[in-house]
């Protein structure tokens, strides 16, 4: 493995706890701060945003040969 990759590999698993942790006190944040989190929890799919449509889907539409 990569010492980049092992880098990240710590960092997801020190980060994702944490994050969870902010999570569940968010109502603590400024507005601006809970937008982020929660952006940041998007990205890292830490978070259910259920079934994503339009240019979030990472694979192409059933039948749509484009």
């Amino acid at each position: 493995m990569s010492s980049i990759r092992s880098a990240e590999q710590t960092y997801r698993q020190w980060s994702s706890p944490i994050l969870l942790e902010l999570k569940e006190r968010e109502h603590q944040l400024t507005p601006s701060d809970r937008q982020a989190l929660q952006n940041i929890l998007l990205e890292r799919r830490l978070i259910n945003s259920g079934n994503p449509t339009g240019s979030d889907r990472r694979k192409a539409q059933p039948g749509n040969d484009g």
